[in-house]
């Protein structure tokens, strides 16, 4: 799991769109995606809520070999997020909730529900784990998921709720249900009458409605243990996904729910404000995640986002306030990365900022633990492997690291040959958390390496990866 941290800068004006800047973005894309190798993908940038950019690789379908075109439908995943928070605020603004309501006003019987608060949930603080399986997710998805399962998921927390953030499907799973049981419509009638209508997204659906989609993007992977070849994915069924990743869009569709969301059609500003800032702990910490949002600047530039995966299906969603701007990615296999294509299609508006960064990136930051260097060499080395012992992470984390979620990690390493060097690039402290970051040097490419690493247990606590230019 990622937790990462940046330092804010000032965004430097849009360019205007010209064909020059139409053929820069093409060229940094093409690039990009064509050493990713995905099956598929679409990628749209807006400028003022109008698409300036839209291009299209490869197949939606390896059977019949159909190609993506802008029309094409994907599986957003957890883009679906922002979705569910937007609902839940809009029953708030009906006078139907209160982010701060108990959730056990809704959902009495459900663990620790007295405990936690809607706006917890919202935040990602709530402490409940995932209930989503995290092995042979075809075994399970093939029974259909019940309140019960998730209830039983839930009986343990993995922190107390509001002093810790940690994303869980569950938070957005429940709060689905929440919408259709004050809403007393479904969660998916009530997307499309009240987000769905309310954005002009006629092309957008839900998982449960994928086998009357003629141009929908099969999603693609590659086993349980990441080492097969490229198959179709399992699907994903309605009662699994929910309000956690249950939508179907296409760029065009997602650029419209963006415009929407930021001009107040869909919630007021001052909601949209709510959403898009960060969450708060018990302690007065500030989250990099707001509701159903994520916030990080990219490129010294503001920036809130969400990411979405399903088995196979990987979306990218960024917007650019300051810049009017919005760039959505959709790639349709395992193999590609939507947040290095969106980064060089940032890079490629503003060159200076990514030239910048990258500069930026190769110097050491000051305040370098020298002592515990060779610790975080070790972990780097067993994270570069896929070895990690449960003995040296924490159980939560243990439970996402699993032997085959780390083999699959250790595979992108393989094709980046040897480290040549390992540079410091800062630390923060979260609770009893500190996150060391670091560009890691290769033969054949870079990458961002953070680990979380508790000190009074000594354990690590999480880590995250990212292609770093």
């Amino acid at each position: 799991m990622l937790l990462s941290a940046f330092l804010l800068a000032a965004a430097t004006a849009p360019p205007s769109t010209t064909a020059a800047l139409d053929t820069s973005i093409a060229t940094a894309v093409t690039r990009t995606v064509a050493a990713q190798h995905p099956v598929g993908a679409a990628i749209g940038v807006a400028k003022d809520g109008k698409l300036i950019f839209v291009k299209t690789f490869g197949l939606r379908d390896l059977a019949t070999h159909a190609p993506v075109d802008t029309k094409t439908r994907f599986e957003i995943g957890s883009v679906t997020k922002q979705f569910t928070a937007a609902a839940i605020l809009q029953l708030q603004e009906a006078g139907k909730l209160n982010v701060d309501d108990p959730l056990a006003k809704y959902f009495p019987a459900f663990p620790h529900a007295s405990e936690i608060t809607l706006r917890e949930l919202l935040n990602q603080i709530s402490g409940l784990p995932d209930y989503l399986p995290r092995t042979d997710p075809a075994k399970a998805f093939a029974t259909p998921v019940t309140f019960a399962h998730v209830a039983l998921r839930a009986k343990k927390l993995l922190f107390a709720p509001g002093t810790q953030w940690r994303y869980s499907n569950t938070n957005y799973w429940l709060l689905g249900q929440i919408v259709a049981k004050v809403s007393g419509e479904s969660y998916e009638r009530y997307v499309r009458q009240h987000l769905f209508a309310r954005a002009g997204m006629t092309r957008s659906g839900f998982v449960a409605d994928e086998s009357g989609y003629h141009d929908l993007a099969r999603a693609y992977w590659r086993g349980n243990d990441g080492n097969g070849p490229l198959a179709l994915a399992p699907e994903i069924p309605e009662s699994w996904a929910g309000g956690a990743g249950a939508i179907v869009s296409t760029v065009a569709d997602l650029v419209r729910w963006d415009n929407a969301l930021e001009l107040g059609k869909i919630v007021t500003p001052a909601d949209y404000a709510l959403m898009s800032s960060r969450g708060t702990l018990k302690d007065g910490t500030k989250t990099d995640y707001g509701m159903g949002l994520g916030i990080n600047p990219l490129l010294g530039h503001k920036r809130i986002w969400h990411n979405g995966g399903t088995l196979g299906s990987f979306t990218m969603n960024g917007t650019y306030p300051n810049d009017g701007l919005d760039i959505v990615v959709f790639e349709n296999s395992v193999d590609g990365d939507p947040a290095v294509v969106e980064r060089a299609a940032l890079g490629a508006i503003f060159p200076k900022d990514l030239a910048a960064s990258i500069a930026a990136s190769k110097r050491p930051a000051p305040g370098e633990d020298l002592a515990f260097r060779p610790q975080i060499l070790h972990y780097l080395d067993e994270t570069m492997k896929g070895t990690m012992p449960p003995s040296e992470m924490s159980p939560a984390f243990a439970k996402v690291a699993t032997p085959q979620m780390q083999k699959q990690i250790a595979q992108h390493f393989a094709p980046l040959g040897p480290v040549r060097s390992v540079i410091f690039r800062g630390k923060t402290t979260r609770g009893d958390v500190v996150m060391y970051r670091y560009r890691v040097e290769f033969a054949k490419g870079a990458v961002r390496f953070v680990l979380g690493y508790n000190p009074k247990t000594k354990v690590v606590d999480g880590i995250g990866l990212a292609p770093a230019d």
